[in-house]
């Protein structure tokens, strides 16, 4: 989700994950500091994966097919309490259990992210934030063909990797 920058503090990790310091989002991306984020699958009762597309409006990959929902870890937070708020903030989401699915290294020319995957079984209803452009459920199978004809971004390519072999255990 887009924030003010200039307002949102973050930590600062090391390459174990230990909190080494704190500063504001656009500091810790100008440095490309190591910081935390998480991304969220809502996966419906029929085994269906919710997609969210990235409004036009938003400074990164606009108008990209993206996790259900994500963002970074706020000061403080716990990568659980990043997604129930990433859930309610992007989606409206009903809240409900979490299961972790993988914590991997996200680092790319943008940022350096510890990210935490996370699985919510959800059938909705959910009310997406002006920075959501579309919401939809789609098989895993259908996913894949999108993936050759859609944009997404690199970091639900990512996700998706690390979900799609644990999905029926996972939710």
């Amino acid at each position: 989700m887009e924030h003010d920058d200039a307002a949102e503090y973050m930590d600062i990790v090391d390459e174990r994950d230990e909190v080494i310091g704190r500063d504001t989002r656009a500091r810790i991306h100008a440095r490309h500091d190591i910081h935390r984020g998480v991304h969220v699958f809502v996966v419906n009762a029929a085994g269906e994966l919710l997609l969210q597309r990235r409004a036009r409006t938003t400074r990164d990959y606009p108008r990209h097919w993206d996790a259900s929902a994500g963002g970074q870890v706020a000061a403080g937070e716990s990568y659980e309490q990043a997604a129930v708020r990433e859930l309610e903030e992007e989606l409206g989401c009903p809240p409900g259990p979490l299961r972790l699915i993988a914590k991997y290294d996200s680092f790319s020319v943008r940022q350096r992210e510890k990210r935490a995957l996370f699985a919510h079984a959800c059938d909705g209803p959910f009310s997406p934030s002006p920075h959501v452009e579309a919401v939809r459920f789609a098989t895993p199978e259908e996913v894949v063909r999108l993936l050759a004809a859609e944009p997404f971004t690199e970091g639900f390519r990512r996700s998706f990797a690390l979900w799609l072999p644990v999905r029926d255990a996972a939710g």
